[in-house]
């Protein structure tokens, strides 16, 4: 972090970024940063700007000696208008000496309220927060499930791929010999791996989700309470309220969603279902988008190289556990019911994993602003209606993505393409080399691919 920079977290709620500021102070301090020079304020507590303002301004004349200072602002998004606070700071010249870093849960008002403030030092300094990805995931359950499996064939399995994960990734601008190379060092761990791909299937990446999971698993209980998804639920519902929005509307939008998941439809047909103007659907889609509950899958036109506007979408949920919270949520039925139901239901399950991968690769090549995922990754249908689940823009070219968690996939699962070179199709378990397709485990697929530098 380096002054005269203003830091802005953006992330869907119950994912850390409380903890990840304050575990930041933390590191501060054992760097030796003085206590007086750090100032977190959770700015939910305050009623005005007026108030922030003052206790800003006495932070700054108590530390005027301090060549560097750091400023965190958590729940920013409590006070309305709050980017003119730090707009005012920026133009009086105060943040020459100071590191300022924000967060808040209403992800879709701090990206609006982030984007008046050009030229203030924002510029390249936002990041994301997102549930893990399960690469991150599998590296910070292994040490603890090698602790509680009872099998001594599974603990020194999972002692030993832990080192070799740490040290094995890949990137989709990478070569297929990169890949075949790193698939062919896991295939020995695939066990394990499928073991822990199906607790993530299990809990997604919420921490708060993971941690309230593994402490019932630990005990010999496998299950989620449906208070951890009530706790999600009341804050997804009350964001859309405070902005304005109709709760029931928003029901109803989520309620097609969860009926229709995977399936292709335009917005235009869905306004239609639900009886309500085109506008206000795409305005409800964009704050669920911009909120991190969902994502919008665009198809490609290859004739024109460009999105399809007009076309049909897909539209997943960012994290497996928000589709289990909503549907719990629209059903009233306990959140461990519809897990339970999900996993076992194979074409239900299937459409699930197609929005986990398309989301890890989102994820993989994301920069806020620069580089979003409607600039790199898209999905194609043709005339007949056959379609591939992704198309992943290369420096090369393009490669394709198809997701058959299925047993017995061979080369005719994916859809040929004359613009696209290399082809990869996500298995349950089968792994098949060619000259320019490669057959292997999703498991292992999403074990090896990291998250963009965007994402913390």
């Amino acid at each position: 972090m380096h002054p005269n920079r203003i830091y802005i977290l953006r992330g869907p709620r119950q994912v850390g970024k409380s903890t990840y500021l304050k575990e930041t102070i933390e590191r501060l301090l054992k760097e030796g940063v003085r206590n007086r020079d750090i100032m977190y304020l959770s700015v939910d507590f305050f009623t005005s700007r007026r108030e922030l303002r003052g206790v800003i301004e006495y932070f700054f004349e108590s530390t005027i000696t301090s060549e560097r200072i750091y400023i965190f602002f958590d729940e920013i998004t409590a006070l309305p208008d709050w980017n003119q606070e730090l707009k005012r700071i920026a133009d009086l010249g105060a943040i020459q000496r100071a590191v300022i870093v924000c967060s808040g849960s209403s992800a879709f008002r701090l990206k609006e309220k982030a984007e008046l403030l050009p030229g203030r030092g924002l510029e390249g300094n936002e990041y994301y927060i997102k549930p893990l990805c399960f690469r991150e995931y599998a590296l910070q359950l292994i040490p603890y499930i090698s602790k509680i499996v009872s099998s001594e064939g599974s603990k020194t399995q999972l002692k030993r791929l832990l080192p070799i994960l740490s040290d094995l990734e890949i990137h989709m601008d990478g070569t297929f010999d990169d890949l075949r190379s790193a698939i062919l060092d896991l295939l020995p761990f695939r066990k394990i791996l499928r073991y822990i791909f199906r607790l993530y299937l299990i809990t997604g990446g919420v921490p708060y989700v993971i941690n309230h999971f593994l402490q019932n698993y630990k005990e010999g209980n496998e299950n989620i309470s449906s208070e951890v998804s009530e706790i999600y639920i009341r804050s997804v519902m009350g964001d859309i309220s405070k902005l304005g929005r109709q709760e029931i509307l928003a029901r109803e939008i989520l309620k097609t969603l969860v009926t229709r998941y995977g399936s292709r439809f335009s917005f235009s047909k869905l306004s239609h279902t639900l009886g309500r103007n085109h506008a206000t659907i795409i305005d409800y889609l964009d704050i669920m988008e911009q909120s991190f509950i969902i994502l919008i899958h665009y198809a490609l036109d290859f004739a024109r190289k460009e999105i399809k506007y007009k076309g049909n979408k897909k539209i997943f949920f960012l994290d497996p556990f928000i589709y289990y919270s909503i549907k719990s949520y629209l059903r009233g039925v306990d959140v461990w019911d519809i897990i339970r139901e999900t996993l076992e239901n194979e074409e239900l399950l299937g459409c699930l994993i197609e929005g986990i991968v398309i989301t890890h690769l989102i994820m993989h090549g994301e920069l806020p602003y620069l580089r979003n995922g409607k600039t790199f990754l898209w999905y194609y249908y043709d005339k007949s209606g056959k379609e591939i689940d992704a198309v992943y823009r290369l420096k090369r070219g393009f490669c394709a993505i198809e997701i058959k968690y299925q047993m017995n996939v061979d080369k005719r699962d994916i859809k040929r393409v004359s613009d696209i070179d290399d082809y990869i199709i996500l298995s349950r378990e089968d792994f098949k080399v060619t000259d320019n397709l490669i057959i292997l485990p999703v498991d292992i697929f999403l074990a090896l691919l990291p998250v963009s530098k965007a994402n913390i």
